[in-house]
This record gives structure tokens, sequence and C-alpha cells, in this order.
């Protein structure tokens, strides 16, 4: 009788872990995100040299900077479905490869078509080119959206992400249009999206809400023959992933990007959602800052207060890295993965420049001239034991200091991955290359960004 007792509440101890795990399953997962020099993207350039990889660096982050510039620009009275801004696809640095749909295949085929999407955190909805389809060119097939079995059409205002008597042949529509005259307009449906997870398994998610592009215009891409079939908006509109995805997200996401290597191909992240977003058992404490969100604004603001460089803090008037509440859209400071090198205000530029350029005059490092560097700040390589500059953001009540990301190893030089912001938008932005070795967690419900030093590396 004992026995028969430890047996059956081993059993409800075994269904009960059982169900834990199948509810933790369902509570969080993990989205690769390819890094356009790895060898899996499909932009990957092949062997470059050190200074064209720094070059496409900062080409990137001059192609984010004017897509920024550009999306906080927005003035009069725009359709909430208009985005008036610079998609530019030689900016785009992270790519993620989704399954669409469910289709009649084979047993050594997936059921679902896998599509390359650029991750924009400046966009919410997320679309593809479907048939029938006046685009751009791709390699593979547009999305077959009337063989997919689980594709489901939007009738007009049917759902709360339709926006209201936005429709054509009662019909849920949706048109994107971008100041380069880029556009892209069709149709809002539902169907099942297949994520690849970091153990090589996937993750079926039903009922996302995404745009089948039936007409696309004026779009460029960096590589011929394309396989770029759209966006995956990650913005902070309700149409957005992270929004859509509700509870098996919890509105929390998390990445941790490893450093920059001068050779060999770019590493790839996970873009970790609900459960999966957390920082290393046993790891350093992590520190966390309030961000806000603006209307018709894209991103993340956190407060900046002021930056010190080699322990002098430059003690900036108050407000200055604030967004402007003029309308203008200019100022503001946000984390953006997507931008390579660090954005400054052209004074507080120069005033880290110069403070950079006076440290390494005391120590007497002579300054390597790198015409083809796009005018950042170069030096020849330090001896080996020879300290760096610390530079540290101060945030309301918190400090980030810049680790692996400060300066940038260019071959026979490193620079500082700083670049000035332009057209007086006053913007400063965290690049990817400031957050290496950071993990940042972002949590909406609670409008914090947490982040704690971690070996992206080995914990991706």
């Amino acid at each position: 009788m004992a026995l028969n007792k430890f047996v059956l509440c081993s059993y409800y101890f075994l269904v009960l872990l059982l169900i834990q795990s199948v509810i933790a399953n369902c509570n969080g997962f993990s989205l690769k995100l390819i890094h356009m020099d790895s060898k899996e993207s499909p932009h990957y350039p092949g062997n470059l040299t050190i200074e064209e990889r720094v070059e496409r660096l900062c080409k990137q982050t001059d192609a984010r900077l004017n897509y920024y510039v550009a999306k906080m620009n927005q003035f009069g009275n725009l359709q909430p479905e208009m985005v008036r801004s610079r998609i530019s696809f030689q900016g785009s640095y992270y790519l993620a490869k989704i399954g669409l749909g469910t289709f009649d295949h084979s047993p050594q085929q997936p059921s679902y078509r896998n599509y390359n999407l650029i991750v924009d955190t400046g966009s919410e909805l997320t679309w593809t080119q479907c048939e029938p389809c006046k685009g751009f060119n791709q390699t593979q097939p547009v999305f077959p959206v009337e063989k997919s079995k689980s594709y489901r059409w939007l009738g007009c205002n049917s759902h709360s992400l339709c926006y209201r008597d936005v429709c054509q042949h009662d019909l849920c529509s949706y048109k994107i249009k971008y100041v380069t005259n880029q556009s892209s307009e069709g149709y809002l449906g539902i169907d099942k999206f297949t994520f690849e997870l970091d153990n090589g398994a996937t993750e079926i998610v039903d009922g996302l809400v995404f745009g089948c592009g039936h007409i696309q215009k004026d779009f460029k891409f960096i590589t011929t023959p394309n396989q770029v079939n759209g966006i995956l908006g990650m913005g902070t509109g309700p149409r957005s992933l992270i929004n859509q995805l509700g509870n098996r997200a919890q509105g929390r996401f998390s990445y941790c990007i490893p450093r920059w290597k001068e050779d060999g191909d770019a590493s790839n992240i996970f873009l970790r959602f609900g459960n999966e977003a957390k920082f290393r058992q046993g790891g350093l404490p992590a520190h966390t800052v309030p961000f806000t969100v603006e209307k018709a604004k894209p991103t993340y603001y956190i407060k900046l207060l002021d930056i010190s460089v080699a322990g002098n803090r430059f003690h900036f008037p108050p407000g200055y890295f604030d967004l402007r509440q003029d309308g203008t859209g200019r100022g503001g400071c946000f984390i953006d993965s997507g931008t390579p090198l660090s954005v400054l205000p052209q004074d507080a530029y120069m005033r880290v420049r110069n403070a950079v350029a006076s440290f390494w005059a005391q120590q007497q490092l002579p300054v390597k001239q790198k015409p083809d560097q796009d005018h950042l700040l170069c030096y020849e390589i330090p001896r080996p034991g020879q300290r760096f500059p610390l530079i540290i953001f101060h945030f309301l009540n918190v400090d980030f200091t810049i680790q692996a990301g400060a300066f940038l190893h260019a071959g026979d030089a490193i620079c500082l991955a700083f670049k000035p912001s332009h057209n007086n938008s006053g913007i400063s932005i965290i690049g990817g290359l400031a957050q290496s070795n950071y993990r940042f967690l972002f949590d909406l419900a609670a409008k914090t960004v947490s982040f704690a030093q971690e070996e992206c590396k080995k914990y991706p």
C-alpha cells in the first residue's frame, strides 16, 4: 500500500513538472537574429579587408541615423498607418528567418515557408510580399497566401489591429509610405509564424497579424540577387511583434551582443522573450533605469544626464540630452542594437573626442591617420598593459560603463566608436558596439530597461 502511494505521488509529481515545463515553454522563447556580416546572412559580403568592414559599420551607422532623423521629424496630422520615415536597407544590421503559413509538404520538408525579414525597431507592422505581387525582385517565391491552410483574411473593422475604416473590398488594408517614396500596401491577415529556437527546435505562434504586401515601390537592396522579403516590426506600437505575443512574451525581451571581431564572420544573437528574457544566474548584478515611450516616436527613451571620460565629468546642463518638447522631434537618448557606432550631439561628441585625444596625448600614443575610416579618431595600437580611457554614461541613479565597444579595432589602429549626429537632430544613440558584453532586458509593463555585464559569446 505504501509502495502504491509512493508510485502515485511520484506520478503526480512528474505530471506537475511536465505541466510546469509546458507552461514555461508557452511563456517564453528565443528568436535567432542573423547579423548582416554573418556567413548565414544573405548580405554576407565575403572576405572583406578590415578597412572595408569598418567602412561598412560607418555606413550602417549613417543609414540608421538618417532613418531615425527622418522618423522623428514627423509633422502634421498623419493617419496611423502612415510611416513617414526613410528605410535604408543598406542599414539592415540584423535579419530574422521566419517560417510562415501551413502548406502541403513531403516528410523531408517543413510545413511552412521561410522568409528573411529585416528586424526594424522603428516600425510596428510586420509584412512580406504576397501573391499576386507587384514589387521588388526576390530569390524565393513570394508568399502564396491562397495556398496557406492557416491564413485568414481580416474583414473590415473586425480586429483591434485594423484601423477603423481603413479597408478595401471589405477587407482590412494597410499602406506604409516612406520619405524616399518607398511604399508597401496590401491587406492585413492572420497566420501561423514559426520561429527557430537556439536549441535547433521550432516554436509555432498562431494568430499573429501581419501585412500581405501586394504592391511595393522603390525598394533597393545591397545584394543581388535579393534575398530580403520584408520587415519584422519590433517597434512600440500595438501591431509590433512584442506586443502581439502577449502572455507568451509577458512584455519582456532581452539580448546580449558579443564583442565585435576584426577578423572572421560576425556573431548572431538571440532575441529572448518572456521567461527566456533573464540574466544569468550567479552573474554580475543588473542595473535598472526607467524608459519612456513618446507618442508617434519609434523607440524607448532613457534619461541621460551626463558623460565622463577618463574620470573627468563634463557637467552638461540639465536637460541637454532630453527629447525636445517643442514638436521638432530633436534630442533624446535611446538604445539601439541596430546602430553599430554610438551617436552623440555635435557638441557632446567633440567634447568626448577631445577628452580621448587628450588622454592618448598624455600616454604619448601616436595618432594614426585613417583616411578611409570616415573621419574616425584613430590611434596606433596601445602597448600591452596600456590603459584605455573609460567612457561612462550617467543615467538617472545608474552609471553605464562602456567596456569592449568604446573603441573599434581596425587592423593596425584603434578608433573611437562614436560619431556625431547631424542635421541638428541632437539625437544620442547607444549603439551595438557600446552594448557588447552586456545583456539588456526591456520590461514594457514596468517601463524599465536593465543591463548587466555578461560574456555574450559564451551566453548568447
